[in-house]
């Protein structure tokens, strides 16, 4: 039998999961990778490839780091290659119309349980409202963002303590079993489609700076919720005591402000730094000072307990 044709393309470590199964098929021959161009990181901003593109040449796969997908150059390049599926899982570029057409289909891998949550940031986004589960959807590719025929879906129910990290994880696991089994289906000729419902459609908006930061009249479980979609990157920022930081993990704690203020912050009996919202407070339990290593709050304040 001759094997599958399958262009990847993908750029974050949530994507590798999914390039990883597919390199243990053998009915597949991945012809080429598609990942973002190296970017500048770090403190010395020296160029960095991205996790796909570090794990493909692993594997001595054949890697593409277009700019984008417009010219005719990368068009027929991929077309050229006659690939029977295109697998997108978080690439971070739109796919034009000619190249979505050239395969038999395009699908994506997209962490949300579509049409909940379309767009850039589905899994912080889930958190900081409060949904109670996520989970894989599988659609092919249309013009559009994230509105294509959804293929498979898979859900997660969020534990209470779910953090943007522990959730990508989960979901990345998720998404490389969905993936194989939408392959299957595409093989034996089974995959059904259902068209998005229009009317339930929410967008996940690219995290910003004004997004991280924390604003204490907000009320503690909206707080509490955005510290862990955060967490631990970008992070929820503050300044408290005159300190810029990232508060990586929290918990809420019931409180009778008194006279205190929103964000005014103090040192219970017990040592543990309480911030006042707006309806109660929060505790911080580690925290991150700017150009620092993230650190546990009773940790930092066996230097810092001259702020209190």
């Amino acid at each position: 039998m001759n094997k599958l044709k399958v262009i990847f393309a993908g750029t974050p470590v949530f994507a590798v999961s999914s390039l990883k199964a597919l390199t243990m098929r053998k009915d597949i021959e991945i012809v080429a990778v598609y990942t973002q161009p190296d970017r500048p990181a770090g403190r010395g901003r020296k160029l960095k490839p991205s996790p796909v593109k570090v794990f493909a040449q692993k594997l001595s796969l054949k890697v593409n780091t277009p700019i984008d997908l417009k010219s005719t150059e990368t068009r027929n390049q991929i077309a050229n290659l006659k690939p029977d599926l295109l697998i997108v899982v978080a690439y971070g570029l739109l796919l034009p119309k000619d190249i979505i057409d050239i395969p038999i289909v395009s699908i994506n891998v997209h962490a949300s349980l579509l049409p909940r949550w379309r767009g850039a940031a589905p899994i912080q986004r889930a958190i900081m409202a409060g949904d109670a589960s996520s989970g894989i959807s599988i659609m092919k590719i249309v013009e559009k963002l994230d509105a294509g025929p959804v293929l498979l879906k898979k859900p997660y129910v969020m534990k209470a303590n779910e953090t943007s990290q522990t959730l990508h994880e989960v979901l990345a696991t998720l998404g490389s079993a969905a993936l194989n089994e939408v392959i299957d289906k595409f093989l034996s000729n089974a995959l059904t489609e259902q068209v998005q419902d229009e009317s339930l459609v929410t967008y996940a908006k690219k995290i910003t700076t004004i997004d991280q930061q924390i604003d204490w009249t907000r009320p503690s479980c909206e707080i509490e919720r955005k510290i862990r979609a955060l967490s631990p990157k970008p992070g929820a920022k503050a300044n408290l005591k005159g300190l810029d930081l990232k508060i990586l993990s929290a918990h809420e704690e019931p409180l009778n402000a008194g006279n205190k203020v929103c964000g005014e912050v103090f040192l219970s009996a017990a040592d543990e730094v309480y911030v006042v919202t707006g309806d109660s407070s929060i505790v911080i339990n580690s925290l991150q000072l700017s150009g620092k290593s993230p650190t546990m709050t009773k940790a930092f304040l066996n230097g810092h307990k001259d702020l209190f």
